[in-house]
């Protein structure tokens, strides 16, 4: 997805919903699936349009602020929350490298995994920890727990709103397509 700067991440074309689980997942990207699109009132069998309007608007304004992000901080700290073998986090590290215009970067990673997976990786952190979003939606205790976990992971990264780089919630504009519904 960053290699092709999300291009096709919201295109009504390469999504399809799962009724039994409650969820849309992406053909092209096949780990990436969307858990909270479906709201009360969709009726997503009938008719996506809805879904894909709103996941259009947040998912184009997330892709835009990643990119404004890129271009105006120092540097960079990528998260990553899900499995991932050896070669698919080289691969995210040479992309990564392409795009971040020379500034430094690291790679905070968690996963389910031994640390032996990412050993000797450049820039690679990993923690042997499940933030599962799901939980975090439905358990209020799971979600602060977790948070109070990732305060921890990132003052110890020396991260803190005072060298943190606050994107603004509508930075101009790159230039992201939009694909009709």
């Amino acid at each position: 997805m960053i290699t092709h700067g999300f291009q096709d991440m919201w295109n009504p074309d390469l999504l399809y919903y799962n009724a039994l689980e409650n969820r849309i997942y992406h053909h092209k990207w096949s780990g990436l699936s969307f858990a909270h699109e479906i709201e009360e009132s969709d009726d997503p069998i009938n008719n996506m349009n809805p879904i894909y309007e709103r996941m259009y608007n947040r998912y184009r304004a997330r892709a835009e602020r990643f990119w404004y992000t890129l271009s105006h901080a120092d540097e960079f700290l990528f998260v990553r929350n899900g499995f991932a073998d050896r070669a698919s986090v080289i691969d995210l590290i040479n992309k990564i490298s392409a795009k971040s215009q020379g500034k430094p970067f690291r790679i905070l990673l968690f996963s389910l995994q031994s640390p032996d997976e990412y050993r000797n990786l450049p820039n690679v952190i990993h923690h042997n920890l499940d933030f599962n979003p799901d939980q975090m939606y439905e358990d209020e205790q799971y979600w602060m727990r977790n948070t109070e976990i990732m305060r921890d992971i990132l003052e110890g990264l020396k991260i803190s709103s005072k060298n943190l780089f606050w994107c603004p919630p509508n930075p101009p504009k790159r230039g992201l397509s939009r694909v009709g519904f």
